[in-house]
């Protein structure tokens, strides 16, 4: 279940010792329990750590496992859990600020469309009372015979103007009528 290999070069045939080995392991074919650690050798410990680490918390693996290079692994892959785990915070905090951008962007679009519907109703209802204040000086022009204004004259004025050229007309109407 264990293979070493070492780099060699095909045409001399010469071995290159000391600089790179790879070792591959079967674990499939390894069955050790935690019961027997204390007297398997180093590959089988290492075996065992490989496959089981991941089930233990790091003061029980130092327990279990107390040589230096495994306190290393160890330390190494509590360090990676703990990153893990902020990264996951980091991440986590992330979508959370970005649902809430979302959400007020959402609440900005449905503003402005509510605002801009009160807008046009708004629009619609001047409309109509600009329409009607037209009409009215436009029948007291009638009424005394002056030429009629059209929307072109009327339509730059302010609703006060317009008012008040209703009033100057009704006044005149009522002195000719008296």
């Amino acid at each position: 279940m264990h293979h070493a290999f070492r780099l060699v070069d095909r045409d001399s045939g010469r071995l290159l010792l000391d600089t790179l080995e790879i070792h591959t392991l079967e674990l499939g074919w390894y069955n050790l329990q935690e019961s027997e650690l204390a007297t398997a050798s180093l590959l089988d410990r290492w075996l065992y750590w490989l496959l089981h680490a991941d089930q233990y918390d790091a003061q029980t693996l130092g327990s279990l496992f107390s040589q230096p290079e495994f306190q290393k692994a160890t330390d190494s892959i509590d360090r990676i859990a703990k990153k893990t785990e902020d990264k996951a915070m980091y991440d986590t905090r992330e979508k959370a600020i970005r649902d809430q951008q979302w959400i007020l962007n959402a609440a900005r679009r449905e503003g402005r469309e509510e605002g801009r519907e009160e807008g046009r109703e708004e629009g619609r209802e001047e409309g109509r009372e600009e329409g009607e204040l037209f009409g009215k000086i436009r029948m007291l022009q009638n009424l005394l015979s002056l030429p009629q204004s059209t929307d072109k004259e009327l339509q730059p004025k302010s609703r006060n103007e317009l008012e008040t050229l209703a009033t100057e007309l009704q006044t005149q109407l009522r002195k000719r009528m008296a």
